[in-house]
């Protein structure tokens, strides 16, 4: 039996947003925040740019961590789910993902 292929997700959230979150903003100026922030940005242009994936797992943060994933996703127009099972943060490419 062949498994179904991954399919792009409809964005989740209400608003469709054109920059960065005020919190991500503030991140950026803190210097123990920002080097996190900018390995995450990697991460996600790096996911985003591979068209075999439509899933990005993030565990082992705390809980500020995965704020910073809540808060970001979106500004690249990727659905965030909160795992309870892991106490993790994943990210799902949509239709309208983009870099």
């Amino acid at each position: 039996m062949q498994q179904p292929t991954p399919a792009l997700q409809p964005f989740n959230d209400a608003i469709v947003p054109t920059e960065p979150d005020e919190f991500i903003l503030d991140l950026l100026k803190k210097p123990q925040e920002r080097l996190f922030l900018l390995k995450l940005e990697l991460d996600l242009e790096e996911f985003i740019k591979d068209k075999r994936r439509f899933r990005l797992d993030f565990s082992n943060m705390n809980s500020y961590q995965r704020l910073m994933i809540h808060k970001l996703a979106p500004y690249y127009k990727l659905n965030h789910f909160h795992d309870s099972l892991t106490r993790g943060v994943y990210v799902c490419k949509t239709v309208i993902t983009e870099l």
